[in-house]
C-alpha cells in the first residue's frame, strides 16, 4: 500500500552559504551565514553504511534528516549548501533522494553553534 503523505513534524532546517563578510576597506572580516529558504524536517536513524561512507569521505556523520524535495533544488549542488537547525551549523556531506523525487535525505556534519 503507498502512503499518500508524510509528516515533517520533527522542526525545521533552514539552509544556504556561507559568504565572506569584508570591512569598508575591503579587508576580510570573518564568514556569515546567508540564508536561502527553510524546509520541514523528519529525523532519520543512520544506518551503519551512512556512518562507513561518511568516514570514506573524511566526515563524521552527526545527523541524518529527511525533508519534502522542493523543485528549486533540482539544478543546484546541494552538497554545496549549509545547513543550520536550532542555532547549530552542520555540513552537508551528502545528499540523496528517492527514486520517485519526492524526499531528500540531509547527511550533516555538526560544525558549531551560529554566530548571528
Amino acid at each position: 500500500m503507498k502512503q499518500y503523505r508524510e509528516t515533517f513534524n520533527d522542526g525545521f532546517l533552514t539552509y544556504g552559504h556561507k559568504k565572506t563578510q569584508r570591512s569598508a576597506t575591503g579587508k576580510r572580516i570573518g564568514e556569515g551565514f546567508t540564508s536561502q529558504g527553510k524546509l520541514a524536517f523528519k529525523e532519520m536513524s543512520c544506518r551503519d553504511s551512512d556512518y562507513q561512507l561518511a568516514g570514506i569521505m573524511g566526515a563524521s556523520l552527526d545527523l541524518k534528516v529527511k525533508t519534502p524535495y522542493p523543485p528549486s533544488f533540482r539544478n543546484i549542488n546541494k552538497n554545496k549548501l549549509k545547513v543550520v537547525i536550532e542555532n547549530t551549523e552542520y555540513d552537508v556531506i551528502r545528499v540523496d533522494s528517492d527514486r520517485e523525487k519526492t524526499v531528500l535525505f540531509f547527511h550533516l556534519q555538526e560544525v558549531g553553534v551560529v554566530n548571528e
